[in-house]
């Protein structure tokens, strides 16, 4: 061979492939793992409901309710030789309409191809619809109202001089405004707007603006706005509890908080002049939405059925305390707001709740107020050597006992899609006589979930498979008024 005819070029390249096989080659096989999953799928509301099949087609599950007017019935005293008393009997008609619940998928033919050997692409991606649906059904059996909130009522505003970086003398109005739980979670509106303003002092640079009002019954949420001149609002924050305290001044929206957990990325809007959208209707003006355990306990019985805004019918009897903006407080060794709250439940019903539903948030904060107070607390010391060398630290409450039913204990239930700052009492028995009352609450279905295909041409995009998960059906609370609310809450802080 004639090296003399060899380019520096191949000599170049010779020497580059000729150096041996070493990591850096990039000589690799492809270690690939199972597909995971990290979607939590926590529903522990929907999966406790009975799931009743409707009789027949309707627009509207409906039933009759005797209510409770034992204070209202005559005098058994009535003398010798005279005639007692007709007994008074109040009947109301209640229902709860129908509507659609579905999570739509798409697959690619193409899709499954590629992924074949590896995953079932189809399988997957209905296997994520369902799962999707079931999360969004529990939110739905809880949130979803189909009436209108009621208006916050007048602002108290107050003003500081520190905390804050408001200019002095400067006019802020603030705006509030009422969400549901299907709000919170979907951002669909909030109630009429309330308005406040307050003037900051002129000594000072530092100030903040402080704007609090009334819960709301059946609000899980306020919206805060801003206005310099009480005309073009900006978006301020979300809070739980009916109060804010502004730090400075803003030109364009905030953005929403991610310390609220499942609280809607959607930026809501203000208006004082009527309601913007709590009732759940779409763009279009219909309603969409049934009415979930929330809204059965906050709204009232109407002369023809459907659930009404608080105050404009007849109250359903559930128990509603406002926390006002406070936390849960110790006393006589248990928790105030929970004795008030099972008292006022057992004066109307003789009845005791099943369990407490509660946010992480809340059911955190029942444990340490309890732990932190010796008043609530006994401890049993332990005796033997090998238990002190095995001491586990932290406690949690998990049950709490009815002071106003000696022997009746009630769970503390933590709800991932119940809010921070409200606490729901569920009763799930109600023992009377010739109640017909089997199941207290229940997903009522015209048709259970089940899984939808569609259709699909070549104008609509290459091969693939359309559908959806979808149910058509409806929530039941035959029994308001043995459950209650405790709502605006604040968060317990230990010392």
């Amino acid at each position: 061979m004639d090296f003399s005819q060899i380019s520096e070029e191949t000599l170049a390249l010779i020497k580059a492939t000729t150096t041996g096989m070493t990591s850096d080659t990039g000589l690799f096989g492809v270690d690939l793992g199972p597909l995971v999953s990290l979607v939590p799928v926590v529903t522990p509301f929907r999966d406790m409901l009975a799931r009743e099949a409707a009789g027949q087609g309707s627009d509207n599950a409906t039933w009759r309710a005797l209510l409770n007017i034992n204070s209202q019935q005559p005098n058994p005293f009535v003398g010798r030789d005279k005639a007692g008393g007709v007994i008074k009997t109040q009947l109301i008609n209640v229902s709860s309409p129908y509507f659609p619940i579905a999570e739509g998928y798409s697959v690619t033919e193409d899709a499954v191809a590629y992924a074949g050997g590896y995953a079932d692409a189809k399988a997957v991606e209905i296997f994520n619809a369902i799962n999707q649906w079931k999360i969004n059904e529990e939110k739905a059996l809880l949130g979803g109202q189909t009436f209108t909130l009621g208006q916050p009522g007048t602002m108290t505003t107050s003003t500081a001089t520190t905390g804050g970086s408001i200019a002095a003398s400067t006019a802020v109005h603030v705006g509030v405004a009422a969400r549901t739980l299907a709000g919170y979670f979907w951002c669909t509106g909030n109630s009429k707007g309330q308005t406040g303003s307050k003037t900051t002092g002129s000594g000072t640079a530092t100030n903040t603006v402080t704007g609090t009002v009334a819960s709301v019954r059946g609000a899980v949420a306020y919206d805060w706005f801003q206005s310099a001149d009480g005309t073009t609002w900006y978006y301020y924050t979300t809070t739980v509890i009916p109060t804010v305290t502004m730090t400075s001044t803003i030109s364009s929206n905030n953005d929403v908080p991610t310390t609220l957990p499942d609280l809607s990325t959607t930026v809501p809007t203000f208006s004082s002049s009527g309601d913007n959208g709590s009732d759940g209707k779409n763009s279009d003006g219909d309603y969409t939405q049934f009415n979930g355990l929330l809204a059965t306990l906050a709204g009232d019985y109407s002369s023809d059925g459907p659930l009404v805004s608080y105050g404009s019918g007849t109250d359903n009897g559930s128990t509603w305390k406002d926390a006002a903006g406070s936390a849960l407080s110790v006393a006589g060794g248990g928790i105030s707001e929970f004795d008030d709250l099972f008292l006022s439940i057992y004066n109307k019903t003789r009845l005791s709740p099943t369990a407490l539903m509660l946010s992480s948030r809340e059911a955190n904060g029942v444990s340490q107020i309890v732990l932190d107070n010796p008043g609530a607390v006994t401890y049993l010391t332990m005796n033997d050597a090998q238990g002190r060398t095995e001491i586990v630290a932290g406690g949690q409450v998990a049950t709490y006992v009815n002071r106003s039913v000696p022997g009746a204990t009630v769970k503390l239930e933590v709800h991932p899609h119940i809010p921070p700052g409200t606490i729901v009492a569920r009763t799930d028995r109600v023992n009377y006589p010739n109640s017909n009352i089997s199941n207290v609450f229940a997903a009522r279905c015209l048709r259970d979930v089940y899984d939808y295909i569609y259709g699909s041409d070549r104008n609509s995009g290459g091969p693939r498979q359309d559908g959806e998960a979808r149910s058509v059906e409806t929530f039941v609370n035959r029994a308001p008024v043995a459950c209650g609310v405790i709502h605006g809450l604040d968060e317990y802080v230990a010392s």
